[in-house]
């Protein structure tokens, strides 16, 4: 299922420090969303031209979003798109087919498919989308999206069976 940004609503800033990761958001942006759409849309223009990207793109917003989960994972179901998401991304290297089986199983509402939202931990990892920002080399950049979802993965770890679960259901296992 295509991901719409544009449904992320920004957190608040704090002396320049989002309320909802921690990031330090240079004085540029006026939120961490917009630091966020900074690295985002680039490679959004570009993830048609390499399914690297586009993987690289997926996983970029699914962690964003379960790291700002009252923001990005409002409902069930983007929460459901997004944990299954970002697990996809860190246990499966974004699995084309995996998340082919996820859009479609997502297509019902929550309750035909059978699921509620969890409650977010209140850690969400120490690394950050500034993190990601503060790379010098497109090689950086990757390596410090991987290891940033890795961290906020680490933080759902509670979450683990339930997205394990949902992917199942989802492959039809």
């Amino acid at each position: 299922m295509p991901r719409d940004p544009s449904k992320f609503i920004a957190s608040d800033l704090v002396d320049s420090k989002c309320t909802e990761c921690g990031a330090e958001v240079p004085d540029k942006f006026n939120s961490c969303f917009e630091l966020f759409m900074s690295i985002l849309t680039p490679l959004g223009l570009k993830r048609v031209e390499s399914p690297d990207i586009a993987i690289l793109h997926h996983l970029i917003v699914d962690t964003g979003a379960m790291q700002h989960p009252k923001g990005g994972c409002k409902s069930a179901k983007s929460y459901a798109a997004h944990l299954t998401g970002l697990c996809c991304g860190v246990e499966y290297n974004g699995s084309k087919s995996i998340r082919s089986a996820l859009q479609r199983w997502l297509n019902g509402s929550a309750e035909s498919i059978g699921i509620t939202r969890p409650t977010e931990p209140d850690y969400r990892g120490m690394l950050t989308i500034r993190y990601v920002y503060d790379a010098e080399t497109g090689e950086e950049l990757v390596a410090r999206v991987h290891e940033w979802a890795k961290q906020v993965w680490k933080a759902y770890a509670s979450q683990h069976g339930i997205a394990r679960n949902w992917i199942r259901k989802a492959i039809g296992g």
